[in-house]
């Protein structure tokens, strides 16, 4: 797998914890281990899958489907719908 750079991934990481934080009203150490340790952001770090395309907001809503279906591929924006 070839990774995103750090600094594009650190970008998504401030912004979709924050989010997290601010819906969820989590701890930032405990957004940060949710989000962290997820399938949306194992796939984010992925460069041949190409998500940096989406918003931040658009990652949130993808990891938001994964704690709700258990996959972030359920996503809308994923879907194509």
């Amino acid at each position: 797998m070839t990774k995103i750079p750090v600094f594009s991934l650190d970008c998504y990481n401030k912004n979709v914890i924050k989010m997290i934080i601010e819906k969820y009203d989590l701890t930032e150490m405990d957004a940060a281990r949710e989000f962290l340790l997820s399938e949306t952001h194992r796939m984010l770090e992925d460069a041949d899958m190409a998500m940096w395309e989406f918003s931040a907001r658009a990652i949130f809503d993808m990891w938001e489907v994964e704690k709700i279906t258990g996959n972030p591929r359920n996503s809308v924006h994923l879907r194509g719908e």
